[in-house]
């Protein structure tokens, strides 16, 4: 039996895009978030940045929308009060990213961007004074514009060499302030966040699904020669893959429904196979002859691939969903709500039991160190009379996942940290909103960015205080 470990890092994760805001000061050039609109009453499906086309990119880029992560919730200027309140929260890590075009604005840039490095100096040594400790991620859905627009994205081989130079140039300033680092956000997702992460105009592509496997196989290169470097540079360092869980159930035990949940779930530990064990697995390889998929690799990419594994696993949890034969197919996109849970009012389902039994299945099939690097899940949240918000919902989504959490532990599963998304209020992923709030800290900003910006604590901030303090103990009571 394993219990929490005595420095367990409890706390939050952000993105940059989704609240750094500043987005062409000092120097930095616009990325692929920078184009994302607010549209007003669209669904949210309407606003991922998926599957997009040369059409819709140009609308995009040169609309006259409003733009909410240009300006996400002003953490570039107002990074030292956000770091302050979280540490009145008594969180002890921030998952955070770089913005890739803070540090080379077009992203094939001879020399970084040195206002953008000095930036994330400070805000490294600002955490660090205030004993948060910081995990980065290196490339968080917001790549460069220039590299869409003249490489065609991550489907070129040259944007490894792109990468690889980025990560050297941050590892190199910041490894002695930050120990932990994801390479790529939720590298599997290539299909539900296909420009977000890839930066492909499908319309570009002449086989649009190999070109999305092609350049996925370009980020598992770039991420074995930062794994290479980070750890050449200093062995202290720790360098994770990170993975949207999007493991499901069979919607029934018709057999059927059976054998296609095995092989979804089977093409969704492909992305950490690859880098943790080392190597394409056999099941993958026959997955892409089976379509013809061909995926143009070297055997140096191979030795690269084998002897540059990751040290940890970091994985977000939101929602769970079934797989039904009869309604389904291998396309990860495809699912079906199991009707035994409730679901907000996005249709994410609450099920806290699949983030025991997801974190329970990497341990068995890894026994690596792992994360929780993002769990929660966004509500309309409104001010009460005293400013303060009554979010009991937030605070039994987050009680009764930690608890979930708290299981795979005591069966055996090495947790280091469990990182709340948001701890204070963003910019949504998705939708672009702002009132699709996430956070222990209500951020007065509304959806086209009005507001005064101040903060204000929700019940659920003392209440995460207090698991804090426990180190997970007390997770029933609250203010």
């Amino acid at each position: 039996m394993r219990n929490i470990r005595h420095d367990f890092l409890w706390g939050g994760a952000i993105a940059a895009n989704q609240a750094e805001g500043a987005y062409l000061k000092d120097g930095r050039g616009l990325s692929t978030a920078d184009i994302q609109p607010f549209v007003p009453g669209a669904k949210p499906t309407d606003l991922h940045f998926n599957d997009m086309d040369s059409e819709t990119f140009k609308r995009y880029k040169n609309g006259e929308y409003y733009y909410p992560k240009r300006q996400g919730v002003h953490f570039y200027e107002r990074y030292k009060e956000y770091i302050d309140v979280l540490a009145e929260m008594h969180v002890k890590t921030l998952r955070l990213s770089i913005s890739w075009s803070r540090i080379f604005p077009n992203g094939d840039d001879a020399v970084p961007n040195e206002q953008g490095l000095v930036f994330y100096e400070q805000l490294f040594e600002y955490m660090k004074k205030k004993k948060i400790e910081p995990i980065v991620t290196i490339f968080h859905y917001e790549m460069p514009l220039n590299l869409v627009e003249q490489y065609g994205g991550w489907t070129n081989p040259k944007l490894i060499d792109f990468f690889e130079n980025y990560g050297q140039t941050v590892l190199r300033r910041y490894n002695n302030n930050v120990k932990y680092w994801i390479i790529i956000n939720q590298i599997n997702l290539v299909h539900k966040e296909a420009f977000a992460s890839l930066g492909i105009l499908k319309d570009q592509m002449e086989n649009y699904e190999q070109a999305k496997f092609q350049a996925l196989h370009h980020q598992f290169v770039a991420s074995a020669k930062v794994t290479e470097f980070g750890h050449n540079l200093n062995p202290t360092l720790q360098m994770g893959v990170m993975l949207a869980d999007t493991l499901t159930a069979p919607y029934s035990c018709d057999p059927a429904d059976v054998e296609l949940n095995f092989r979804r779930n089977r093409m969704q530990y492909f992305y950490s196979d690859v880098l943790i064990r080392g190597e394409y697995p056999e099941y993958a390889l026959t997955y892409f002859e089976d379509r013809d998929i061909r995926i143009n690799m070297t055997e140096d990419e191979k030795n690269l691939l084998r002897n540059n594994t990751a040290d940890f696993l970091a994985v977000s949890y939101y929602w769970s969903n079934t797989v039904k034969a009869s309604e389904n197919s291998m396309d990860p996109n495809t699912t079906v709500k199991n009707p035994h849970l409730k679901v907000n009012r996005w249709g994410w389902s609450i099920n806290a039991s699949g983030l025991y039994l997801c974190m329970s299945k990497y341990w068995d099939r890894y026994h690596i160190p792992m994360m929780i690097a993002e769990n929660g899940i966004g509500f309309k949240d409104e001010l009460t009379i005293d400013n303060g918000v009554r979010d009991d919902y937030r605070i039994e989504y987050h009680r009764d996942h930690i608890l979930a959490m708290k299981e795979a532990i005591r069966e055996g599963a090495d947790i280091f940290a469990y990182c709340s998304w948001a701890p204070f209020d963003i910019i949504s992923a998705g939708t672009a909103e702002m009132s699709k709030r996430y956070g222990f800290i209500y951020v007065d900003y509304d959806d086209e960015g009005n507001g005064s910006g101040r903060f204000h604590y929700k019940d659920s901030f003392y209440w995460y205080k207090q698991v804090i303090d426990s180190n997970g103990e007390d997770v029933f009571g609250h203010k």
